[in-house]
């Protein structure tokens, strides 16, 4: 049983939609196709702001561009997912997920309305991702604290962030404003959490 506990289920499962979402984006258009996209729900500032067409901040983190996109953030929701899920418990983890990735929309919508007065059509798990980065840079926090010896787990994966975003902001196809808020939006809501829940995290990487 100890091992069934440790098995992201709901990291799995929000994997397995991504992966449907877009078989099924394939079998009924492109998911290069920017129009298109939009119909099956990616985010714009105009619909969002202007059309009121909330659900585009949810609907957006399960749409991806290509075949590349949805594998790269896959991958990285699998490993985060595994790290974290467990730690969290299922409910938080859900929590933590959807609240990242719609925080990292609006983060995007500000930016690209107040300073780049821009009406993009964006999408992908990446924000809601993020929110998991910075989740687990608060736990890798919590942990060493509760450490006698200190290690170097939290400046080697500032140092993997801060690349990270220096990369994606080196891409103008990427939507660095959403990743910056996903991850500040999740290593928030897991502090939220953490008090909330009154635990004693004990985070092992």
């Amino acid at each position: 049983m100890e091992n069934e506990k440790k098995i992201p289920v709901l990291t799995l499962l929000l994997t397995g939609i991504n992966v449907l979402v877009y078989i099924y984006i394939e079998w009924k258009g492109s998911s290069y196709d920017a129009e298109f996209m939009l119909q099956m729900g990616a985010s714009s500032e105009s619909l969002i702001v202007e059309g009121h067409e909330i659900y585009r901040l949810v609907t957006h983190f399960f749409l991806h561009f290509g075949f590349e996109h949805l594998v790269n953030n896959m991958l990285s929701l699998l490993v985060l997912g595994y790290a974290i899920e467990g730690v969290l418990g299922r409910v938080r983890f859900f929590l933590l997920y959807f609240l990242s990735g719609i925080l990292a929309g609006v983060t995007s919508i500000v930016y690209n309305v107040s300073i780049v007065h821009e009406d993009t059509v964006s999408c992908g798990a990446s924000g809601a991702i993020y929110g998991l980065t910075g989740a687990l840079l608060f736990l890798l926090i919590l942990g060493n604290r509760n450490r006698q010896r200190k290690t170097t787990e939290v400046p080697r994966y500032l140092l993997f962030i801060a690349l990270s975003l220096y990369s994606g902001s080196q891409d103008p196809t990427i939507d660095n404003a959403a990743h910056i808020g996903g991850f500040i939006a999740g290593f928030v809501i897991c502090l939220i959490m953490t008090r909330t829940k009154q635990m004693e995290v004990t985070y092992e990487s």
